[in-house]
């Protein structure tokens, strides 16, 4: 009888330790630790490039297009590579443009949980933009920036799906890479993604929405240049 009254209190123990262990774990936190979701993605872009107000380029040298621009991606937990390209018609001639873009982002929790939170998201961004223009090498728009941003995410952790939406202002320092221009470029990115891991498909599907706008200011209004961009995208997780 004590050996059965032992084992219950024993029993009674594990429980209390394990549920006092467990609400530990999840009101404790307050360093987020980002997802650690690993997928390839495909995707586009319905990306606007165009001079500013302030740019001092003449028509004849100007870059302006709307186009559908195919993007590629890939993803581990915090660092994102995006890879897109696309031609467009300027002046009877076909032209390309490029854009190259990589983002480290460390979260911390502002308020709630491992499973709903706000969190606020301190990101590093660098980016390569490309858009040829009519003229000679020089006269074309080869600009890179390296920037710092923050802004706000909201996130969703469960079994079946891992969810976020994030909205983030970034300042970068940008360069061009034929006459040593350098200068400013301000830019707001926004993302919806949703991963799910029970699709079935490899470790499961990811799917989701993108923004980013940029605005550049260099070269004493030459590359004085703005950029919309939208599109959706989905990935396989591996």
């Amino acid at each position: 009888m004590l050996r059965s009254i032992g084992g219950r209190m024993l029993a009674a123990l594990v429980l209390m330790s394990a549920a006092a262990a467990r609400g530990q774990y999840l009101e404790q936190p307050r360093t987020y630790v980002p997802s650690d979701a690993r997928f390839v993605s495909a995707g586009f872009y319905e990306r606007d490039f165009r001079p500013r107000g302030t740019n001092t380029a003449p028509d004849s040298l100007a870059v302006k297009y709307t186009r559908v621009m195919p993007v590629v991606g890939f993803r581990q937990g915090p660092i994102e590579f995006l890879f897109g390209y696309t031609t467009y018609d300027l002046h009877a001639a076909s032209r390309a443009a490029i854009y190259f873009g990589v983002t480290f982002s460390g979260d911390y929790v502002i308020a709630g949980n491992r499973e709903r939170a706000l969190v606020l998201p301190l990101m590093v961004d660098a980016d390569f933009t490309k858009s040829e223009s009519a003229g000679s090498l020089h006269d074309n728009f080869n600009v890179g920036s390296v920037g710092l941003g923050t802004g706000l995410k909201y996130r969703i952790n469960g079994e079946a799906l891992d969810f976020w939406m994030t909205a983030v202002a970034i300042i970068h320092y940008s360069f061009d890479g034929y006459n040593l221009e350098t200068g400013s470029s301000p830019a707001a990115v926004a993302e919806a993604v949703a991963i799910l891991p029970g699709i079935g498909i490899l470790d499961g599907l990811a799917v989701g929405y993108r923004f980013r706008y940029q605005a550049w200011t260099l070269g004493g209004g030459r590359y004085d240049y703005k950029t919309v961009n939208n599109g959706v995208f989905i990935g396989v997780l591996f």
